[in-house]
C-alpha cells in the first residue's frame, strides 16, 4: 500500500490527538458541556482509521477469489458450490481469527467460528443454532490490510428471487469504496449494467473489475464495448482488466511482470491513491471542521470577557448587540421558521415523492404482467414469468433506495444551507439511518399457481362426459320419431358435442388460471409494495431524527457561546481593578491557546499535518 500516505494519516491523527486536551480543559474551564460530544465524536473518529471497500457483482464472477489473490490467503469460499452466502468483513489481525455476527431480537451477539469452517456455508452454520447470521467477520495478518482497509466479500446478486440485492445494496451504502466485480465473457448484460449504475448511485468512488481476462481472448473487445456503455450514460468509471490465476501464479513464483500483467498492481493503486488517501483526507477535513467549530465557540466569550474586561464600557456597548444575536438564535432553534421549516417540509415532500416513484415503478411491471398474462397459458410460462417479476421488482426496490438515499443527502444539504447564516461551521452527519434494514424481506417469494392443467385423463373424461350427454340427449329425441337411440346422427352429434365440452372446458380453465396467475402476482407486488414502503417511511423518519438532532445539537452550542459572552462581560464588569489584570492574563492565555489550534486545524484542513511540535507545547499549556 502507499506507506507515505499511511504515514501522513498517523501524523494527521497525532496531531488530532494532541488538540483534543487543550480544548477539553478550555471547555472544561469555561463550563460548556455541550461541547463534550463532538469532542468525543472527534475521538472516535481519530481512532478509527477503517475504511469500508465492499466488493459486489453478480454471481459467480469472481469476487472472493479476487479477494483471495489480493491478499493471498484463502480466507473467503470459491467455487460453484460454495459460493458466499451471508456478507463477510475481512480485517487485519495479529491473530487470525473469525466469527459469526447473529441477529438477536433488536440486538447483535457474535459466535466464534473456526477457520476451517470459513469455506462451508456459513449462513447454515450449526453454530448459529438456527437464528440469522448477519454477517462473517474475519481477521488475517496481512500488510495490505494493516493500513486500516476493512474488505467487505458480498452474496452475488442475480438468480432466483434476487434475494442479496437489497442487502448489497444497503452493504454499498455504507461502504467508502465499491469494487465492481464482472468477468470478461461478455459485455454488460441489461441487469448487470443496471446493478452497476445503481452502485455508482450510492458510492462514487468505485471501480470496475474485469476479471477472469486470462480465460477469454476477446476481453479487450469486451473492456471496449463495457466503457462505450458507460460514456453513453455519463457513467465515469475506470475498467480495470484482472485475473486472480495469474496473481496467484506471481505470488508463488515471485514474477514481478507476471503480476503487472495480472492487474492487481492498478487495484492497489486505486485502493492506496483514490480510496485510503481520499477517504483519509474527507476524515481529517471534517475532525479539523468539528474541532475548529469547538474553537470558535471556546473563542466567543472569552473575547468577550477579555473586551470587558479591558475595556468596563465594552459590556454596555455590547450589550444590546449579544442580546440581537442570542434572541435570532434562540428564534432559530424554537420556532419552526427556518431549518426546521426546511426540514419538516423536505422529509414530507421527501416521502411523498419516494412512495410515488415506487408505485410508478411496480405500476409498469404490473402492467406487463397484464399483457404477459393475455397470451398463452400462464401455466407455461409461470416459472420464467416469476422469475423475470422478481428480478425487475428487487431491480425497481433497488432504484428507489438509491433515490431515497441521495435525496437524503440533498435534503441534508438544503438544511444545512438554511442553517449556515447563524452557524460556526457544519457538517452533515453519516444518514447511517437510511441504511439500516433489509429492503425486501426473505420470506416474499411469489406463489405458486393452484389451478393446474388437466391431465390426460381428465380431459379424455371431460369430453366423454360432454359427448355421452349430448348423444343421449339426441337420441331421446329420435326415438320420440320412431328411430334408434343410436344411430349415426347420434354418435356424430355426441362426438361434436364432446369436442366442444372438452373445448369450453379448457377455456374456463385458462382463465381461471389467468385470474389466479394476475391475482398471485398482483398480490405480490402488493407485499413488496406495502414493506417497502413502511420501511422507506421508518427510514426516513429515522432521517429526520439524525439531521433534527445534528443541527439542533449545534444550534444549542451557538446559542450556548452567545449566553456565555454575555455572562462573561457581565461578571467581567463586576470584577475590581487588581482581580481584572489577573483574569486578563489568564483569557489572553486561553485565547492564544486557542489561536494556535485554530491555526493548527487551519493546516489541517489544508493537508498540512507537520504541526505536531508546535500542538504538543499548546497542549501542555
Amino acid at each position: 500500500m502507499n506507506k507515505p500516505a499511511a504515514e501522513n494519516g498517523r501524523s494527521t491523527v497525532g496531531v488530532i490527538t494532541a488538540l483534543l486536551d487543550p480544548l477539553t480543559r478550555l471547555a472544561q474551564s469555561a463550563d460548556r458541556q455541550d461541547l463534550f460530544g463532538t469532542l468525543d465524536a472527534v475521538r472516535r473518529r481519530s481512532a478509527d482509521n477503517s475504511v469500508r471497500v465492499a466488493f459486489v457483482g453478480l454471481r459467480q464472477q469472481g469476487k472472493s477469489q479476487l479477494i483471495n489473490a489480493l491478499l493471498g490467503k484463502e480466507v473467503c469460499a470459491v467455487g460453484d458450490r460454495r459460493a458466499t452466502s451471508v456478507v463477510t468483513v475481512v480485517r487485519h489481525a495479529a491473530e487470525p481469527a473469525a466469527r459469526l455476527v447473529i441477529e438477536k431480537s433488536a440486538d447483535f451477539e457474535t459466535v466464534p467460528l473456526p477457520l476451517d469452517e470459513l469455506q462451508s456455508d456459513l449462513v447454515n452454520s450449526p453454530r448459529a443454532q438456527g437464528r440469522q447470521v448477519a454477517r462473517a467477520e474475519i481477521g488475517v495478518d496481512v500488510a495490505a490490510l494493516a493500513t486500516g482497509l476493512a474488505l467487505v466479500d458480498t452474496p452475488g446478486v442475480g438468480g432466483p428471487g434476487q434475494r442479496h440485492a437489497a442487502r448489497v445494496l444497503n452493504e454499498v451504502a455504507q461502504a467508502d469504496a465499491v469494487v465492481i466485480v464482472g468477468d470478461a465473457s461478455q459485455e454488460f448484460t441489461e441487469p448487470e449494467f443496471r446493478f452497476v449504475r445503481q452502485v455508482i448511485g450510492l458510492c462514487p468512488t468505485a471501480v470496475i473489475a474485469l476479471t477472469k481476462v486470462d480465460l477469454y481472448p476477446e476481453w479487450r473487445r469486451i473492456a471496449d464495448a463495457d466503457r462505450s456503455h458507460l460514456a453513453n450514460v455519463g457513467v465515469d468509471c475506470r475498467i480495470i482488466p484482472m485475473s486472480s490465476t495469474l496473481r496467484n501464479h506471481a505470488l508463488r513464483l515471485g514474477d514481478k511482470e507476471l503480476n503487472a500483467e495480472s492487474g492487481y498492481p492498478e487495484l492497489f493503486r486505486f485502493l492506496s491513491c483514490e480510496v485510503l488517501a481520499d477517504i483519509g483526507t474527507k476524515r481529517r477535513v471534517r475532525m479539523a471542521r468539528d474541532l475548529e467549530s469547538v474553537a470558535q465557540h471556546l473563542t466567543v466569550p472569552f473575547e468577550a470577557e477579555l473586551n470587558a474586561l479591558r475595556d468596563p464600557a465594552f459590556h454596555q456597548r455590547m450589550r444590546g448587540e449579544l442580546k440581537a444575536k442570542k434572541e435570532i438564535s434562540d428564534a432559530r432553534v424554537k420556532s419552526a421558521k427556518s431549518w426546521q421549516h426546511v426540514l419538516n417540509d423536505g422529509v414530507t415532500d421527501l416521502n411523498s415523492g419516494i412512495e410515488h416513484d415506487l408505485r410508478e415503478r411496480l405500476r409498469g411491471i404490473g402492467k406487463y404482467i397484464e399483457s404477459e398474462l393475455a397470451d398463452g397459458d400462464p401455466d407455461k410460462k409461470w416459472p420464467v414469468l416469476t422469475g423475470w417479476v422478481q428480478e425487475q421488482v428487487s431491480a425497481a426496490v433497488g432504484d428507489n433506495f438509491v433515490e431515497a438515499f441521495r435525496s437524503a443527502q440533498a435534503l441534508a444539504e438544503r438544511v444545512a444551507a438554511s442553517f449556515a447564516d447563524d452557524c460556526v461551521s457544519i457538517d452533515l452527519p453519516a444518514l447511517n439511518a437510511i441504511c439500516e434494514g433489509d429492503l425486501i424481506g426473505p420470506e416474499l417469494q411469489v406463489g405458486e399457481l393452484r389451478d393446474a392443467k388437466n391431465s390426460l385423463a381428465d380431459k379424455g373424461l371431460t369430453a366423454l362426459r360432454g359427448g355421452y350427454s349430448g348423444a343421449m340427449m339426441i337420441g331421446m329425441g329420435a326415438t320420440m320419431l320412431g328411430a334408434a337411440l343410436m344411430n349415426p346422427i347420434t354418435i356424430g352429434a355426441g362426438v361434436v358435442l364432446g369436442v366442444k365440452a372438452y373445448q369450453q372446458d379448457r377455456a374456463g380453465r385458462l382463465a381461471r388460471r389467468r385470474n389466479e396467475a394476475q391475482i398471485t402476482l398482483r398480490k405480490y407486488l402488493d407485499d413488496v409494495s406495502f414493506q417497502v414502503h413502511k420501511l422507506s417511511r421508518d427510514r426516513l423518519r429515522n432521517v429526520q431524527r439524525e439531521l433534527r438532532d445534528h443541527f439542533r445539537e449545534s444550534a444549542d452550542q451557538a446559542l450556548a457561546s452567545l449566553q456565555g459572552s454575555m455572562k462573561a462581560a457581565q461578571e467581567a464588569a463586576d470584577l475590581e481593578v487588581a482581580e481584572r489584570e489577573k483574569r486578563a492574563a489568564e483569557v489572553e492565555k486561553k485565547l492564544a491557546v486557542l489561536a494556535r489550534v485554530r491555526d493548527i486545524v487551519t493546516r489541517l484542513q489544508a493537508g498540512q499535518a507537520n504541526g505536531a511540535g508546535q500542538l504538543a507545547t499548546a497542549g501542555r499549556k
